[in-house]
């Protein structure tokens, strides 16, 4: 065999596997990028193909660790981008996602007032809050939210109107009553539903939401996110 001939079957070996190296490299695809993530308990998505650059509302709800309804809210209210489709189904741009996990973001923690029992259902309560990337303050009786609250100005009270150790209500009309926290929102809890003077109550309280408990961790994350929307 001919020099030539022996340089060309060399030379077509190493094309070959030149060409089996760049097949065997995957590319690596544009993800939805949030580098504080996991202290908002957002995870960013799997890697997207070009193909597949939209996502659904349950998708999309699975990525911000919410229900695809609560998704369609914000959709709603135009705070998250989407196309409808002719089928009535909506289509969520990657990249609009994105921008949408970095606005939650840029909202900043927000600071919670927990008013309950001290209790390990509302422990479990504290750190839900805390994984949605807000700052959890518990207090146990009146003396202890009625301090902390006017030197920490919260942004939303959770109070559990069930509470045997302390008068829930009297507590409220006290907040009301003090400035700079007086405006503040109210999440009330309750282990059965509000009688109607208690529902009047709230309602003259300025209460802006009603959770009967056990809650689920879920449930809680998207009542504080619709509360704080109005909000923000």
């Amino acid at each position: 065999m001919s020099r030539f001939g022996s340089g060309l079957t060399k030379g077509r070996g190493r094309k070959k596997v030149e060409s089996g190296r760049r097949r065997g490299r995957k590319r690596r695809e544009p993800m939805v990028v949030a580098e504080e993530a996991a202290h908002y308990g957002i995870r960013p998505p799997e890697e997207v193909p070009p193909s597949d650059r939209y996502l659904s509302p349950n998708e999309a709800g699975r990525i911000l660790n919410v229900t695809g309804e609560a998704v369609k809210q914000w959709i709603y209210h135009r705070r998250l981008p989407a196309t409808k489709l002719s089928n009535g189904y909506w289509k969520i741009k990657v990249q609009d996602l994105e921008n949408f996990i970095k606005a939650r973001q840029n909202l900043g923690q927000k600071r919670i007032m927990l008013i309950d029992s001290g209790s390990s259902a509302s422990k479990e309560m504290a750190a839900a809050i805390t994984k949605l990337g807000h700052e959890a303050i518990e207090a146990h009786n009146s003396a202890d939210a009625l301090l902390k609250a006017a030197d920490l100005y919260p942004s939303l009270f959770i109070v559990n109107t069930s509470v045997s150790e302390f008068d829930a209500w009297k507590l409220l009309e006290k907040i009301r009553k003090t400035r700079n926290i007086k405006t503040v929102p109210i999440l009330i809890l309750s282990d059965s539903d509000l009688k109607e003077a208690e529902s009047d109550r709230a309602l003259e309280l300025g209460a802006q939401g009603f959770l009967r408990t056990p809650i689920k961790p879920q449930t809680l994350a998207e009542e504080i996110d619709k509360m704080l929307g109005r909000i923000m």
